[in-house]
C-alpha cells in the first residue's frame, strides 16, 4: 500500500467529488463516439457546435444536483466551466482517453487523448480524471497491457494532485449472446480485485446482476478503494434498484451518464429543455436521495486518515 491512499492530497480531491456526507452522485455528460451513436439512431445530426450546445443544455440542469460531473475536453469542460454551467461546489473530473474504439474486443490497448493530460485537467480546475478501460482477466494479453495503461494514467493522475477513477469494462466477445457470458459476474468481481491493487482513488463497476454480486464486489476493492456504480444504459426504474443493491453493499454511490439525460436527446431545442427539468433532473435528484440514504461514505471506507506530523512540510 502506497501512503498516496491515506494522503490529505487524495482525501481532498475525493472531498471536492463527493456530497457534505462523502457519497458521489455523479452525472457523466463526457460521451463522444456512444452520443453520437445515439443520436444517429435518433436520425438527429449534429456538429460540433450543436454537441457542444447539447451538453452545455444538460450540464445546466444536472450539475447544480450532482455532487460531480464528467466532461470531455474535445466538446465540453472548457466551454462549461465559461458559460458557468457547473456551480463551484460541484466536483469536475475529465475523461483521459481518447475516442475511437470501434470494435473493443479487438482493442489491443486504450489510447490516451492526444494533447490532453492529468495536469491540464487541473488547470482548469478539475479535481479528477476518469480512464475507460475495456477489461477482461480471461484475455491475458491485453489485460497486460491495460494495466500498464493503469499505471501510467495513476502516476499521471497522483502527479498532477488529480483521483483517478477507473472505469472498468467487461465487454462482449465475438461469439457471446451478452458481455461476459454466463461468467460476467465473475469477470466484473475478478477485474475489480485484480485492479484494485493498482491503486486507483475511485473504481466506477458495471452492476454484476445482483445484490450477492454486489457484495463481492464491495468485498475485492477492499477497505482503501470506495467504488461507485456506473449506469450502464439501464432503464431508469432498474437503475433505482442497481443503485440501491450497490449502496447497501458497500458503493460510495454512483456516476451515472445517458439515463440521466436521455429523454432530452430531441430535435426540438424547447421540448429538449423542459424533458431535462421535468424528467432529468427529478430523476438525478432521486437517485441522489438514495445514495444518500443507503451508501457507504467513502471516508467511513476509509477510516481515520493519520494526520501529518508537526512541520511536514520542511
Amino acid at each position: 500500500m502506497s501512503d498516496h491512499l491515506t494522503g490529505a492530497g487524495r482525501a481532498r480531491a475525493l472531498d471536492e467529488l463527493s456530497s457534505p456526507q462523502g457519497v458521489i452522485a455523479g452525472a457523466a455528460i463526457d460521451h463522444r463516439d456512444s452520443l453520437q451513436a445515439a443520436l444517429a439512431k435518433r436520425g438527429l445530426e449534429l456538429d460540433a457546435a450543436g454537441i457542444t450546445a447539447l451538453k452545455l443544455r444538460v450540464a445546466a440542469a444536472l450539475a447544480p444536483a450532482a455532487t460531480m460531473v464528467l466532461l470531455d475536453a474535445e466538446y465540453a469542460v472548457a466551454q462549461a466551466l465559461a458559460a458557468g454551467v457547473v456551480p463551484g461546489n460541484t466536483g469536475l473530473a475529465v475523461p483521459l482517453e481518447g475516442m475511437g474504439y470501434g470494435d473493443v474486443s479487438r482493442l489491443e490497448v486504450t489510447g490516451f487523448l492526444e494533447g490532453w493530460s492529468p495536469a491540464k485537467a487541473r488547470q482548469l480546475g478539475a479535481s479528477g480524471a476518469k480512464l475507460l478501460l475495456p477489461f477482461r482477466v480471461d484475455a491475458p494479453e491485453q489485460a497486460e497491457r491495460q494495466q500498464a495503461v493503469v499505471r501510467e494514467a495513476v502516476a499521471g493522475c497522483r502527479a498532477a494532485g488529480l483521483a483517478l477513477i477507473l472505469e472498468p469494462i467487461v465487454y462482449k466477445r465475438e461469439g457471446e449472446s451478452r458481455a461476459g457470458g454466463d461468467r460476467f459476474e465473475e469477470l466484473v468481481v475478478e477485474g475489480a480485485r485484480r485492479l484494485a491493487g493498482l491503486e486507483p482513488d475511485l473504481l466506477k463497476l458495471q452492476y454484476p446482476g445482483s445484490a450477492e454480486g454486489c457484495g463481492r464486489l464491495d468485498a475485492v476493492c477492499g477497505r482503501l478503494i470506495p467504488w461507485v456504480l456506473l449506469g450502464g444504459g439501464a432503464d431508469a426504474t432498474v437503475l433505482e434498484g442497481q443503485i440501491e443493491d450497490a449502496c447497501r453493499a458497500g458503493a460510495s454511490g454512483f456516476i451515472v451518464g445517458r439515463t440521466l439525460f436521455d429523454a432530452a436527446l430531441v430535435e426540438d431545442e424547447s421540448a429538449s429543455e423542459r424533458a431535462l427539468h421535468e424528467q432529468c433532473r427529478p430523476l438525478l435528484e432521486r437517485l441522489a436521495t438514495t445514495a444518500e440514504r443507503l451508501a457507504q461514505p467513502w471516508r467511513e471506507r476509509v477510516g481515520a486518515l493519520p494526520q501529518p506530523a508537526s512541520g511536514w512540510y520542511r
